[in-house]
């Protein structure tokens, strides 16, 4: 009998797609002062999207897939840190988001997709200005938040359009 395994990265784009643009509205409202997105309860997607990724490093894992096991994992102890009470430490935050630009070295250095490298960046950045945002708590870190979130989101939503769909180029 024969296993089909189904490399679990699309799932992972559309989920990071899914929770940075999440936090990429959250920081525009707070900027903005706008109550349109304050009730997003930004934890608890976390937590959720944090376990959906524990199951993604599993798949991940069974298909042999090495740095996306690695990566997913990754992503889900930080998203599970920022739902609990380490997520009101602006150190953890920064922390989270060097080490984001760190896999986004790794992904330069082991060949994958620049777009996938690009992506890593802007969510390191996104982390790292949450928190400047949570340590300073001033408007212009929220809208770099905000903006950084958007991008990331949008270029995870490109990337796993393009993987899933192979008719878009994937630089």
């Amino acid at each position: 009998m024969t296993e089909n395994r189904v490399d679990p990265t699309v799932a992972g784009l559309f989920l990071v797609a899914f929770i940075t643009l999440i936090f990429g509205f959250l920081g525009v409202s707070l900027y903005s002062a706008n109550e349109i997105f304050g009730a997003i309860p930004a934890a608890g997607l976390a937590t959720l999207v944090g376990i959906m990724f524990i199951v993604l490093t599993v798949s991940a894992i069974r298909c042999g897939n090495a740095f996306a096991a690695a990566l997913f994992a990754f992503v889900a102890i930080s998203l599970l840190a920022v739902s609990s009470s380490f997520g009101t430490s602006a150190f953890v935050f920064i922390l989270l988001g060097i080490m984001y630009i760190v896999f986004a070295l790794v992904a330069l250095i082991i060949g994958a997709p620049k777009l996938l490298m690009i992506l890593l960046f802007l969510v390191g950045l996104l982390y790292i200005f949450v928190g400047a945002f949570v340590y300073d708590g001033g408007d212009t870190f929220a809208l770099l938040f905000g903006v950084f979130g958007i991008l990331s989101g949008v270029v995870a939503l490109y990337l796993g359009f393009a993987l899933s769909t192979q008719k878009l180029p994937v630089f």
